[in-house]
Order: structure tokens, then C-alpha cells, then sequence
């Protein structure tokens, strides 16, 4: 037996491991489902059917003031973070597949939907200056994750042994 076998703990052998790749499509598929719920749910706040429901021309400039602040945490925030987790995954290599985020990351995750749980049931629901707060907070933040998604399918869908491309945030 050798050293190496014998100091691994026992718990190793039912870690699931995986590639480079599935954990880069299991990122870039995480960030896209984060996504997909803060677009729909903010775009809910604004239009909520419902008995009195008729469309609301406040989703338009709702919807401007979002992108732009969502482009700017994008390009000042998101896109940096993303590339450190796909230079992470790389370094990583074949390894847990669960750890395609540090742990930091999960618990960030984890304190953001419980965040969004809490702002969902919370007093400001019941007004429309609350409504229109949400709905710009899930779509600025929808928006810049979707824009710094992006490095993680370039990292994902980038062929075995292509050379490694940087993104413009650097």
C-alpha cells in the first residue's frame, strides 16, 4: 500500500469527482438557474397578476436602471469573480465535483437566497415604491450575473487544449 493511499481519509472514496469540463457547465448551469429565477421574479414584482392585474409601463425604465447597474457589477465585480473560480476549476482539475465553488462561495450563495427570502416576504411587497425597489434589485443583479455567465461557457464550451482566453476586465 502506498504512502500517499494511506494518509487519504476514508471519506475520499465516496467523493464524487469529475473533469474540468462538468464542473465548468455545472457552474456556468448554477449562475444561468440564478439567473433565470431573478429575471422572472423581477419582472413579477412589477407585473403581479392577479384580479386588478394590468400591464405596468414602469417595467421599462425599472428595467433601464437595472441593466445598468447590473452591467456595472458585472464588469466591476462579477466578471473578475468568475474568472478566479474558472482559474480555480482549472487548477482544481479533476477533483470534487461540489467544489467547482470554494465553500466561501456556497455560504455566499446560501446568505444571498436566504437574503432574497426574506426581501420577498418582507412589508415591502404590500407598496408599489417597494415593488419597484425589489424589482430593480432582482434585475440589476440577474442581469450581472448573466452578463459575467458568459466566462464560464466560454471556459466550458472551449475546446480540449485551445489556449486559454482572458476576459476584457483585466
Amino acid at each position: 500500500m502506498s504512502m500517499a493511499k494511506a494518509t487519504r481519509p476514508w471519506w475520499d472514496r465516496f467523493t464524487p469527482r469529475t473533469g474540468v469540463r462538468v464542473q465548468m457547465f455545472s457552474a456556468a448551469l448554477l449562475w444561468l438557474l440564478g439567473v433565470s429565477f431573478l429575471l422572472v421574479r423581477g419582472v413579477m414584482f412589477i407585473e403581479a397578476p392577479g384580479p386588478g392585474f394590468r400591464f405596468s409601463f414602469w417595467i421599462v425604465p425599472i428595467a433601464i436602471v437595472a441593466i445598468v447597474i447590473g452591467a456595472i457589477k458585472a464588469r466591476f465585480i462579477l466578471i473578475r469573480y468568475a474568472d478566479k473560480a474558472v482559474a480555480r476549476i482549472q487548477r482544481r482539475g479533476h477533483a470534487c465535483y461540489f467544489g467547482f465553488f470554494a465553500p466561501t462561495s456556497w455560504l455566499f450563495v446560501i446568505v444571498m437566497m436566504g437574503g432574497g427570502m426574506m426581501l420577498r416576504h418582507s412589508a415591502l411587497v404590500d407598496y408599489a415604491w417597494g415593488r419597484a425597489g425589489l424589482s430593480t434589485l432582482y434585475i440589476a443583479v440577474g442581469t450581472g450575473l448573466a452578463i459575467a455567465d458568459r466566462i464560464f461557457w466560454i471556459a466550458a464550451l472551449r475546446p480540449q487544449g485551445a489556449p486559454e482566453v482572458t476576459s476584457a476586465a483585466e
